[in-house]
């Protein structure tokens, strides 16, 4: 009896849901670190390493090195983690997707070829239209990813 009291309880479930939040998270915001995870769902960045080294091993999650702007400094070099396709799928991305192109085979057998195309001008109008807007917009060393070399 001694030993079934260390046990802890219901550690799947729990696993599964914090796991399932993490992945929501790297969803909506693309990559994180773990210390940007953990401070948005209140753990602590051990634990959510935890979570994020089971997630990799599973294949859901990959990490890299976060790009440094400038001098980095002392310690390890942040991690970045992202959701793979495998993750996005497990997240019900891919059925999104699976709507989008049901719709438009839908519209195009009882619409047409042309209102397909007349709805995919219409969004890459929008998108040209938003990249102009960009590309009209301030320029900064900075927006465009210049680096400034080290002084000699």
């Amino acid at each position: 009896m001694k030993n079934a009291a260390a046990l802890p309880e219901q550690p799947a479930a729990v696993d599964g849901r914090t796991r399932d939040r993490v992945a929501r998270l790297l969803l909506a915001h693309g990559s994180a670190t773990a210390a940007e995870l953990g401070a948005e769902l209140g753990l602590g960045s051990a634990a959510i390493r935890k979570h994020l080294d089971a997630m990799v091993a599973d294949g859901v999650v990959v990490s890299r090195e976060r790009p440094v702007q400038g001098q980095r400094g002392r310690g390890r070099p942040a991690r970045v983690f992202v959701l793979t396709d495998a993750g996005k799928q497990d997240c019900g991305t891919h059925f999104y997707d699976g709507i989008a192109t049901a719709a438009l085979r839908w519209i195009s057998r009882n619409a047409g070829a042309a209102a397909v195309a007349e709805f995919a001008a219409e969004q890459v109008s929008g998108l040209e239209a938003r990249c102009q807007a960009a590309l009209e917009g301030p320029v900064t060393t900075r927006s465009r990813g210049r680096r400034r070399s080290p002084r000699p």
